[in-house]
């Protein structure tokens, strides 16, 4: 009785083990009849129940994915009673797939139904500041497509690519095709890899400093991307409010880097230290100035303006 959830917000993660997870439960020539994919909701509950009921048809096993795993918050005591009568009931050759963007809720009675029987994997996007967990998710996906690389070229690749896991796969993909029996050195990297690729916080940095060369062509790549205007300038406003609260408090005398992060908002207390670096060379007065024209900026974005009109309001948000 196979049971899974996946949890987490990297999408493509997530997408990817369902493909694999998928092609090794279901017969290729079978998966029309016996891989079944649902949203949550009423009517697909009760069709998700039955398939996962129901033995496979021809060769192989069958799989059912439910989606949206979160929304069963809201599932009734009926629907829990007839998930346990269903759980208890699931050929061997059958295997059932939950996923969700967020945590389970633990106190939830389908949460504690649920888990007496589920294998949970974590599928969540490493923040894109911390450089070391993103230069171990290198290697492990290196490691997956049994590609050599070396420490140096792993953390390039890590800073280029930053938290985007398709891209890491797309790149490593790629790398996979020259580099057969050899390690991938950083000269390889350099000339087949996009070093150009880049994340919204290397543009919030620029702006903090100052450096509008740096900030233009940034915010050009992530729109190259097609990284959409009002996700970056959502991160901007994210960074420079946390910058301004660690800011404020160590203007105010606060040492403790665990009660920094708190009112931060910032999960792990040591990455205080590196904001606390990042901003030693900009005031108060002008994270709040920045602030206030990125919220100008969202206006801005929601109502449709131009490519040109938010480069020149990038390029003023260095100048502030």
């Amino acid at each position: 009785m196979p049971i899974y959830i996946y949890w987490g917000d990297d999408d493509y993660l997530i997408e990817r083990s369902i493909n694999l997870l998928r092609d090794t439960v279901v017969h290729p020539e079978w998966q029309i009849f016996n891989f079944s994919r649902y949203q949550f909701g009423e009517d697909n509950f009760r069709a998700a129940r039955n398939d996962i009921l129901t033995p496979p048809m021809g060769e192989g096993g069958r799989l059912v994915l439910l989606s949206n795993l979160g929304e069963f918050k809201a599932i009734d005591e009926t629907k829990i009673e007839q998930l346990s009568r269903t759980l208890v009931n699931i050929p061997d050759s059958n295997h059932l797939l939950l996923t969700s963007k967020s945590k389970l809720d633990n106190r939830l009675k389908f949460t504690k139904l649920i888990s007496q029987y589920a294998q949970v994997k974590e599928f969540s996007l490493i923040p894109a500041w911390d450089t070391q967990k993103l230069t171990n998710r290198v290697k492990e996906v290196s490691r997956e497509l049994s590609i050599s690389i070396s420490d140096e070229a792993a953390n390039l690749l890590a800073v280029s690519v930053g938290n985007n896991t398709r891209l890491l796969f797309n790149e490593l993909e790629k790398l996979s095709l020259v580099a057969v029996d050899s390690e991938v050195e950083v000269y390889l990297m350099k000339s087949l890899v996009s070093i150009a690729t880049t994340n919204t916080l290397q543009l919030a940095k620029a702006i903090c400093v100052k450096d509008v060369s740096t900030a233009t062509q940034v915010f050009t790549t992530l729109l190259s991307q097609n990284e959409s205007i009002v996700k970056i300038v959502a991160t901007l406003t994210t960074s420079f409010r946390t910058w301004l609260i660690v800011k404020a408090m160590v203007a105010e005398g606060v040492l403790d880097n665990y009660t920094i992060a708190t009112a931060a908002g910032v999960g792990n207390p040591n990455r205080v230290y590196y904001l606390k670096q990042e901003i030693s060379a900009i005031s108060i007065s002008r994270l709040k100035q920045v602030l206030y024209q990125l919220l100008e900026l969202e206006i801005l974005a929601k109502l449709g303006a131009t490519e040109s009109l938010f480069t020149s309001h990038i390029i003023s948000l260095c100048t502030a």
